[in-house]
């Protein structure tokens, strides 16, 4: 069986206690500013999605997608290492501080 993410053991609470910062979400947005579609991938609850822009959030934890607002983009529970979109789906492609949780970031970042 396949182990639990780790945020599904301890993310309960995350949305309540994790802020984005408008520093970094300013720079993210400024980064991605032609970009017409966005993939967030370990999106989690979605704190540095752009929300002027078509977004689709993936995270392999369950209990962080609960947490996500309802007003935020579409989610979808799927791991970086295995993206179910086509190449080229989306015009960019963030990953914020979450490289680090993947079980193998080479395969996620190809």
């Amino acid at each position: 069986m396949a182990e639990q993410p780790l945020y599904d053991r301890i993310g309960a609470g995350y949305a309540a206690q994790r802020r984005a910062d408008p520093r970094w979400a300013s720079r993210i947005r400024e980064t991605i500013a032609d970009a017409t579609s966005v993939l967030n991938v370990g999106a989690g609850t979605g704190s540095y999605e752009p929300a002027d822009l078509p977004v689709v959030a993936l995270d392999p934890s369950l209990t962080m997608l609960r947490q996500r607002a309802a007003d935020a983009a579409p989610a979808l529970a799927a791991a970086a290492e295995a993206i179910p979109f086509r190449d080229a789906a989306f015009d960019c492609t963030m990953a914020i501080l979450t490289i680090h949780h993947w079980t193998d970031w080479r395969r996620g970042l190809a």
